[in-house]
């Protein structure tokens, strides 16, 4: 490029010389021949300048073009990212609005947990085995009672002898007494166990679930960073 503008320069500067000799007096013409010659290599010099200038701006137009092209691939690249991020970000919206739901009834779970701690905390354990105690107390003397019962009566079968009928008579209703009696004990000695077992087995039950939520929630934390990620 400046070979050419020097050039420009010298043609310039030749005609400028040329018009102050005509200026300053007679005027010396050189030959046609060369002032054809010249006037070609003029001529060939500007049209060499300008075939030059025109190639270096249509491959500086391009690299404009690639360029142009390369940043229309860009854009059309980061579009679709941007648009791939907002579905993303829509998921993870509805994500984020599912798990909330669920730490809200596992909230209420937990609340739930706690106050059937707080019922098995406040019953007596010691005053359940107490009564059970008792029971079996009250059965043992009951049963005593039904031998010594047992007892007066062959002593009464061995004093009477004659009143056998009526001794077997009262036998069958003590038999049937103590069956009755022995059922009814029996039956509420199987409820208090089972009581005490319900009440044993709910302990166990709440002390691991409480354990449990800790990891209940640090899972589902995790989660929510990993689909987050």
């Amino acid at each position: 490029m400046a070979k050419y503008i020097a050039v420009l320069c010298g043609l310039l500067l030749v005609g400028g010389l040329g018009l102050a000799q005509a200026g300053g007096g007679e005027i010396s013409l050189p030959p046609p021949e060369d002032e054809i010659a010249a006037l070609e290599a003029a001529f060939g010099e500007v049209i060499g300048f300008f075939s030059s200038f025109i190639e270096e701006f249509k491959g500086s137009v391009a690299q404009i073009n690639e360029r142009f092209a390369s940043l229309e691939g860009a854009l059309a690249d980061l579009i679709a990212w941007v648009q791939d991020l907002d579905v993303r970000l829509s998921g993870l919206c509805d994500q984020v609005a599912e798990h909330g739901g669920r730490i809200g009834a596992l909230e209420d779970w937990v609340g739930d947990l706690e106050e059937r701690v707080t019922y098995l905390e406040e019953q007596d354990i010691g005053a359940v085995q107490r009564q059970l105690l008792a029971v079996e107390q009250a059965i043992q003397a009951l049963q005593v009672k039904i031998d010594n019962n047992r007892a007066k009566i062959e002593g009464i079968e061995a004093a009477l002898g004659g009143f056998q009928e009526e001794i077997s008579a009262v036998r069958g209703e003590m038999d049937q007494l103590k069956g009755q009696v022995a059922a009814q004990v029996d039956a509420q000695l199987a409820a208090v166990q089972e009581e005490l077992a319900a009440i044993k087995a709910a302990q166990e039950t709440q002390w691991a679930a409480i354990f449990l939520v800790p990891a209940l929630v640090g899972a589902l934390v995790y989660f929510l960073i990993t689909s987050g990620g």
